[in-house]
């Protein structure tokens, strides 16, 4: 997880340089400028939870979403959390009518506004914005990053699943493709594989990205990237409130980042529901302690599979 927060880390660099431009060529008023202080003043006052979504948009289809994560930022302790709730997790859905369904599914019939009310709702937690990243951005910022494209190890399960023209064993893998290995989720371990290859993947951007940024032709490919992943990302932030945020981020020092997995192991059942499929059935009360003892103490507890 934490290289998915690595990665949050870029984007939200990358809307912050593009806020900075649009700052630039527009005259700040007395109205922006209270908005901005208000919100550094909530910022540095608490805790502030982000819900990251991201999502597979199909031209003529509605959108689900793959990857679901609140995070919770603490600008005083210097410290980032990361829940991540898996997709298939059974849950009470308001105002849908079968009541339950898998998380993701709160998505398809609601949008943002839905998937955040049942994350409320089941769990307890307050969200208090939304940033939402569409895998199509994701193929872009891949092929800028790394046009030589990035290594993995694939086995033959994967190559056939995927439809991939390649030998098992260590493969460069571009956009498309790359997307399609942290996607698969067709062997004994699903979904929780499929967050293990999309860690591994998150790891090894960030490592090509700090490289690159490292060199005056990699600093050169901010403005392509840019270009590439902007108008993937929609958030409820306001432009002062990226700028204020992003500016607090970078310039000061994270002392800690904690991971979570929900449900917690031992805190769910398979189960076969016959409108929604395979579905992970949660222990309700040791998911919500667990959550409640991450975002509440100094040194949360990490659940791994």
């Amino acid at each position: 997880m934490r290289k998915i927060f690595l990665l949050y880390l870029v984007i939200f660099s990358f809307i912050y340089l593009t806020a900075c431009d649009k700052s630039l060529s527009h005259q700040r008023d007395n109205s922006s400028e209270a908005l901005e202080e208000n919100f550094k003043k909530k910022l540095n006052e608490e805790p502030i939870n982000f819900l990251l979504l991201g999502i597979d948009t199909r031209e003529g289809e509605q959108s689900r979403t793959d990857s679901i994560i609140v995070s919770q930022y603490d600008a005083q302790n210097r410290t980032i959390k990361l829940a991540s709730i898996m997709r298939d997790s059974f849950v009470k859905i308001p105002g849908y009518d079968r009541v339950y369904n898998k998380l993701n599914h709160a998505y398809y019939v609601g949008g943002e506004d839905l998937l955040k009310k049942t994350i409320e709702r089941n769990f307890g937690l307050h969200i208090d914005h939304v940033v939402t990243i569409d895998f199509k951005g994701f193929v872009k910022v891949v092929d800028t990053i790394a046009p030589e494209g990035i290594t993995v190890n694939l086995n033959q399960a994967i190559i056939n699943d995927m439809a991939l023209n390649v030998s098992p064993g260590e493969n460069n893998l571009h956009g498309e493709e790359l997307l399609k290995y942290v996607r698969f989720r067709h062997d004994a371990r699903s979904d929780f594989g499929r967050v293990d290859r999309q860690q591994e993947v998150l790891l090894k951007m960030k490592d090509k990205f700090q490289k690159e940024m490292n060199t005056l032709d990699g600093f050169a490919k901010i403005p392509s990237l840019l270009d590439a992943s902007i108008k993937y990302i929609h958030t409820d932030l306001k432009t002062n409130e990226i700028l204020t945020l992003a500016s607090t981020i970078f310039l000061q020092r994270i002392d800690n980042v904690d991971t979570i997995r929900i449900p917690v192991k031992n805190g769910f059942t398979n189960r076969k529901v016959s409108y929604a499929g395979a579905v992970l059935q949660l222990d309700y009360k040791k998911n919500i302690k667990a959550l409640n003892q991450f975002f509440s103490e100094p040194q949360p507890v990490n659940d791994h599979e």
